[in-house]
């Protein structure tokens, strides 16, 4: 089945359009895409902090269902969101999906060529790339039954951990 991402998740949407009060230290994170990096949420030394006021001010309706994605600048940056303290930036675009969608799945398919052709293409700005929301909404997702979508995580982590450990052992031989 072919379906729109819109059509499997509960909100999509992005994160402030203005700039928060910054403080010099706190444990709340004002993020933008380039803090997602490989399925976490990076702190960063120049990573801005918030006081907890501002960030329940902005602070969404993220849970363990949710993708983050970079959508402006750089664009398919991806995390997982596992309870960080963060408000999010207008660069930050969240996915909140239903149960019919594993997150980890979503995760591969938004790696896959043919979803970063679909947004190559669908990209706006000449100095600065924007994939808007609509075009995140829109997204074309195969949907296979959940057991399905785990059965191919299953096989795509461990895919993945075959193909690192081979890098490390050609790192070493270098």
């Amino acid at each position: 089945v072919l379906s729109k991402l819109k059509y499997l998740t509960k909100k999509i949407g992005d994160g402030i359009h203005s700039t928060p009060n910054y403080v010099d230290s706190s444990d709340f994170y004002f993020i933008n895409g380039n803090n997602l990096i490989d399925g976490s949420i990076e702190i960063f030394e120049n990573t801005r902090s918030v006081d907890e006021e501002e960030f329940l001010k902005y602070k969404l309706d993220l849970t363990e269902k949710t993708v983050l994605i970079s959508i402006n600048g750089t664009i398919g940056n991806l995390s997982f969101y596992r309870g960080e303290k963060v408000i999010l930036g207008k660069s930050v675009c969240f996915i909140n999906c239903l149960s019919n969608l594993d997150t980890h799945f979503l995760f591969y398919l938004l790696k896959s060529g043919q979803i970063i052709n679909y947004f190559t293409f669908e990209l706006t700005g000449t100095t600065i790339y924007n994939l808007s929301l609509n075009t995140v909404r829109n997204t074309p997702i195969p949907l296979p039954e959940i057991f399905e979508q785990q059965d191919i995580v299953k096989y795509l982590d461990q895919k993945t951990s075959e193909i690192d450990t081979q890098i490390q052992l050609e790192i070493k031989k270098i």
